[in-house]
């Protein structure tokens, strides 16, 4: 387990055969059991009819309606006409809309098979970019990219047209800015975490730890020419409407997930206790979570290996992870990967590999609605830890050597 390049050499051919079985299943229910709210019932996931639906009211210019839920539902089923039996609640910030306009032009059909095309061409370009720099650690291209199209979460991503991809875009685009120092420009990618803000925590929390403030510039520069275009584009009234909506949705955020065990955060796993026990809980490993974090940011670890802790913290913490949101942790497993690999942390490799074994299998047994308890939560957490050790333990092995060395 040690050598990915060689030891897993023999893997190679079962993983293209179990990725061409996964695909085959998906496009199969996608033809049989294709509706608006999604093609994989057991997973529960939803929201291009949604998507579609606000780009085709920015472009028509019916502001009102985008956060008028029984408008939102009338113009849903007026375009989507399979979508009655579904609720989509005004969740989404106003430049949302703005995103899935041009698609307004086409049939709904044709515009998710339009979404989904660019999102397979976007996870495939983002994942390669990823690899390079690592190649040399994880030489077996073919596994690394089979691996990739078998991630359950980007499945699920496919299957339902959800826009994680824009996240996914948003800390790609910011790691390339940071590789080259351009600090600025990295926060005015991570400013695109304000499509759905409940993924920046962890990025907020580094920023302040670390006195990231070219970053933080960055952010509110992304953040104001959003809420410009929005301006320019629908008017003010889009942000009143999402300012009134938002207090509403907040407070009925557990309705949202009426199956905890379909949602991947900390926050789901800990509503399984009762409140009294749950909430002060929650808050407690979200802290635990946020100080290995910044723990780990302000360390002497490459910059993927630092922001790949920050993505993975970002689904943990987050209250409301649905599994396509998991899509955007294939980033961290590629540089973690690549990153046990090296020789110094050699003593970690088995117990990371054996984790990120487990954690593809749980992927796949919770999203087939066999098993309900949170253990990939507790899996993604693990790795966490498992990292967070192997880069300081490994930096006070060199601190010790140094002086003989010297």
């Amino acid at each position: 387990m040690h050598n990915f390049g060689r030891r897993h050499h023999t893997t190679v051919i079962p993983a293209i055969i179990l990725v061409a079985i996964l695909w085959i299943v998906a496009l199969v229910f996608s033809m049989v059991g294709v509706s608006a709210r999604g093609v994989v019932s057991a997973v529960q996931v939803t929201d291009f009819a949604h998507f579609y639906t606000l780009g085709h009211l920015a472009s028509s210019h019916r502001i009102a309606t985008l956060y008028d839920e029984a408008g939102l539902r009338e113009a849903h089923v007026a375009l989507v006409p399979t979508s009655r039996d579904y609720d989509f609640p005004p969740l989404y910030p106003p430049q949302v809309a703005l995103i899935f306009a041009p698609l307004s032009g086409l049939s709904y059909e044709y515009a998710l098979i339009v979404w989904n095309v660019l999102t397979v061409a976007a996870y495939g370009l983002i994942v390669w970019s990823a690899w390079k720099p690592v190649s040399m650690q994880l030489p077996n291209r073919t596994l690394v990219f089979t691996a990739a199209a078998a991630f359950v979460p980007f499945l699920c991503l496919v299957l339902s047209g959800q826009s994680t991809v824009v996240i996914l875009g948003a800390f790609w685009a910011g790691w390339l800015a940071l590789e080259r120092k351009r600090h600025l420009l990295a926060g005015m990618a991570f400013g695109l975490l304000a499509i759905k803000p409940q993924f920046g925590i962890p990025l907020a929390v580094v920023v302040l730890v670390g006195r990231e403030w070219a970053m933080l510039r960055g952010a509110l520069l992304s953040v104001a020419l959003q809420a410009t275009s929005v301006w320019l584009m629908l008017g003010w009234q889009a942000f009143e409407g999402f300012a009134r909506a938002l207090p509403i949705t907040l407070s009925h955020v557990d309705a949202l997930e009426t199956e905890p065990y379909l949602s991947h955060s900390i926050r789901a796993l800990t509503r399984i206790a009762p409140d009294v026990v749950g909430v002060p809980l929650w808050v407690c490993l979200t802290v635990a979570v946020l100080w290995y974090t910044a723990r780990l940011w302000r360390s002497e670890a490459p910059v993927r290996v630092r922001l790949g802790a920050v993505i993975l913290a970002s689904v943990l913490v987050s209250p409301h992870t649905m599994i396509y949101d998991l899509t955007v942790i294939a980033l961290p497993l590629l540089w973690f990967s690549a990153f046990m690999q090296e020789p110094a942390r050699r003593e970690h490799s088995v117990s990371y590999w054996k984790t990120v074994h487990w954690l593809f299998a749980a992927l796949v047994i919770q999203t087939l609605d066999i098993m309900r308890l949170q253990v990939p939560v507790m899996l993604m957490a693990w790795l966490l830890v498992l990292v967070t050790r192997a880069v300081y333990e490994c930096t006070a092995v060199d601190d010790t050597s140094w002086p003989a060395a010297a």
